[in-house]
This record gives C-alpha cells, structure tokens and sequence, in this order.
C-alpha cells in the first residue's frame, strides 16, 4: 500500500521530534523546530508515495529558506538535517 502524504508527514515529524529531545545544542533545535512547522504546513497537501512527498518538500523547504533569507550556514545545516530524517524514516 501506498503511504499518503499525510502519512508521510506523520512519519518524518516523529523522527524529527525524536530528535528534538535528544539535541543538546540551540542551533539543532531551532533546525527541528523550523522542519516541523514547515511540515505542519506541508502535511494537508493532497498525494501518495514517500518519493513524492520528500521531493516536494524538498522544493518548498529550498524556496521557503531563501525567500526567508536564511543564511547560507543555517541552510545547508537544514538541509542535511533534513536529508538526515528522511533517510532514517525510510
């Protein structure tokens, strides 16, 4: 059976909440934090299939991180971390 995106979304905040309460450093909870509420956002999208999702987000993650004007630093530590979750909610 095919995941929904919603599904999807559930899986990849569990992980990252996981995460959260394990981080010891500010910077990695403010990463957790800025995925989950963008994945809050992105969850009610309509769609299946766990590629889908992540690469659909993976598009509005870039986008929202530069009209946001994130730093390039706190970019890419985002985009790892969020590389990171998707591998271990595989």
């Amino acid at each position: 059976m095919t995941m929904t995106f919603a599904e999807r979304a559930d899986q990849l905040c569990d992980q990252l909440r996981e995460m959260e309460h394990e981080a010891e450093e500010g910077d990695q909870l403010f990463y957790c934090a800025y995925l989950l509420g963008l994945l809050g956002l992105h969850s009610s999208a309509e769609g299946e299939g766990k590629e889908a999702f992540d690469e659909g987000f993976t598009e509005t993650l870039q986008d929202t991180l530069n009209a946001e004007g994130v730093t390039e630093k706190d970019q890419e530590s985002i985009l790892a971390l969020w590389k990171n979750v998707c591998k271990l909610a595989a």
